[in-house]
Formats: structure tokens, C-alpha cells, sequence
């Protein structure tokens, strides 16, 4: 019996009956419609997990505070790393600070006069009142007036920057696998 086959030339089987060739890729089709539809899922979702990730990290540096000479105390600093310094609760309407930077380096500082950051040293409640990131590691001299003592925590950038690029990293190579996956799929199926 002669069967006409796809290539063209008929082809002769001893058992009669011989199936079409089996149609390749739907599985990959499939799982790449699923990889897309789950990524994109996750470029919503990746993110916020990620950030919410990164503030406990950044908060874990917050309550680890240690005491700071509030006339001309020093702190060694480091570019990967952000410390924020802070007075009484009782003292942040009266404090203002100046900043001076070891090496002549930029010392960038930031109020943050309208959050809740406190943490507690011997016994005392302080609220965080500045924020200082520093381009190189260097010694930066704090002098606040109007306080009767200050401290100073340090959050640790390294966490937050792996982090955020987990959260944003992986969902896209995700993608681009799943889109892979569903390429090769359609190309599988149409040549089959």
C-alpha cells in the first residue's frame, strides 16, 4: 500500500497504515504562554517583595545605634553605606547640624525632620533627624547645636542594591527564557 507522504515521494509500508509524523513544540508552547503570563505577573509582584526585602534590611541597621560626641563627634564612613544620625526626641525641633568631610570629599547630607525613625540608646529615645552618604570612605565630623547627645546608625546599602536588582533582574530574564521557550515552540510546530 502507498501512502503519499509529506515530503512528496510516497513511501511503502509492510503494516498498511502509517501515521502522519508526529506535530513537535506544543509542550514548549504551552510552557512558554505560561512563563509570560507568570512573568509578568512577577514584574508587578518581584519588586514590591524586593522593597519590602530591602526597608527590613535597612531598618535591622537602624536599631544597632551607637553614641556620637554631638560637638565635633566622628564617624568613619564608607560609600556603601548610609548612616543617619539622631538626637532626643524631645531635642529635634531645637538641633540643626553642620557636616564636614575628612579628605575634602562631597559629604551628601539630607534632612529627614518628617519621619518616625527612633531607636533607643541607654534608655533614651531618639528620633533620626539626618541622613549622610558619602562618595569614598572618609571621616565626617557632626557638630549639632542645640543637643545634649547624639547617635548614629548605619544602614547598609550592599542588602538593598541585590535586592532591587533580584526583584527587577530576575523577573526579566525570566521573560526573555519564557519568550525563548515560545519561539522555539512555534518554529517546532511549523516545521513538524
Amino acid at each position: 500500500m502507498a501512502y503519499q507522504s509529506p515530503y512528496g515521494a510516497p513511501y511503502q509500508s509492510s503494516y498498511g497504515y502509517v501515521p502522519p509524523p508526529k506535530k513537535r513544540g506544543m509542550k514548549r508552547i504551552v510552557f512558554g504562554i505560561l512563563g509570560i503570563v507568570a512573568n509578568l505577573i512577577g514584574l508587578v509582584v518581584m519588586p514590591i517583595i524586593a522593597g519590602f526585602v530591602a526597608a527590613v534590611i535597612a531598618g535591622m541597621g537602624l536599631l544597632e545605634s551607637e553614641p556620637l560626641d554631638p560637638n565635633g563627634g566622628t564617624i568613619s564612613t564608607s560609600s556603601m553605606n548610609a548612616y543617619m544620625i539622631a538626637v532626643p526626641v524631645d531635642e529635634v525641633d531645637q538641633v540643626t547640624c553642620d557636616f564636614t568631610g575628612s579628605d575634602g570629599e562631597e559629604v551628601n547630607v539630607e534632612p529627614q525632620a518628617d519621619t518616625d525613625l527612633t531607636t533607643t540608646v541607654d534608655g533614651v529615645e531618639y528620633q533620626s533627624i539626618y541622613q549622610i552618604n558619602t562618595f569614598g570612605g572618609q571621616d565626617v565630623t557632626v557638630d549639632c547645636q542645640g543637643a545634649s547627645s547624639a547617635a548614629y546608625s548605619e544602614m547598609g546599602l550592599t542588602g538593598i542594591f541585590v535586592s532591587i536588582g533580584i526583584g527587577l533582574l530576575l523577573p526579566v530574564v525570566l521573560g526573555i527564557a519564557a519568550l525563548i521557550l515560545l519561539i522555539w515552540g512555534i518554529v517546532a510546530r511549523v516545521r513538524s
